[in-house]
């Protein structure tokens, strides 16, 4: 929120084309940058698109996907291989990953700030998918059927041998809120900056707080 607040104070100085022109109905944009969960810090990134269904107010829909949201979820079981591996004389390290895609429609709505600067508010429901994948790096033993060298990934040999099974992926309601600004760079483009709470009913909820940056394109 300090780095929303900031850019507004530093963009309200903007030429005055970053209003909605009439004629301009259609907006399409990409954003990146990072979400706070309760595991940590994640990259995020998102796709939208916009039609204006009445003045400042459009019908949005989007793609996006957080890049490692809940590695906590698998990591016990990860340990427990390591350690049963490691009873049996082959040393690996395993590390979590939980990418988690999501897809969200909902409404837009901007509010002109001195023909410089269009503020706005959104909120939107849909849902998210989370695939959390596990995998080993070798370091020494004995591996059937392979000879790895040291930092090798030996998560494919694992899965052939029955020794791992990559848990299933999981499916959630989402739903979310969130504000930002528009601020003019050049005819029909404009910088995008924007705060996002997302709440996603995994069986282990999650909450993610996402700052994002962007371009987008009006026309």
């Amino acid at each position: 929120m300090r780095a929303l607040l900031a850019a507004m104070v530093v963009l309200a100085a903007a030429p005055a084309f970053a209003q909605t022109q009439p004629d301009e109905r259609i907006y399409v944009g990409g954003v990146g940058g990072f979400a706070v969960a309760p595991d940590g810090t994640s990259g995020t990134v998102m796709g939208e698109v916009g039609y204006r269904v009445a003045p400042n107010l459009f019908v949005v829909g989007n793609l996006g996907q957080f890049h490692n949201l809940q590695p906590s979820s698998i990591q016990p079981s990860i340990d427990d291989e390591t350690l049963t591996l490691l009873n049996s004389g082959l040393t690996v390290t395993g590390t979590a990953q939980a990418p988690a895609w999501f897809t969200t429609g909902g409404v837009r709505y901007e509010i002109p700030l001195r023909k410089r600067i269009a503020p706005y508010v959104f909120t939107g429901i849909g849902f998210a998918r989370m695939t959390p994948t596990a995998q080993f790096t070798y370091g020494s033993g004995t591996l059937l059927g392979s000879s790895p060298n040291p930092g090798d990934d030996v998560t494919p040999q694992l899965l052939a041998l029955g020794d791992y099974i990559q848990p299933p992926s999981e499916n959630a309601f989402m739903f979310s809120a969130g504000a930002g600004i528009n601020a003019p760079l050049a005819p029909h483009f404009g910088l995008d900056i924007g705060y996002r709470l997302s709440h996603m009913a995994f069986d282990q909820p999650i909450t993610a707080q996402s700052v994002t940056f962007g371009i987008g394109y009006r026309f």
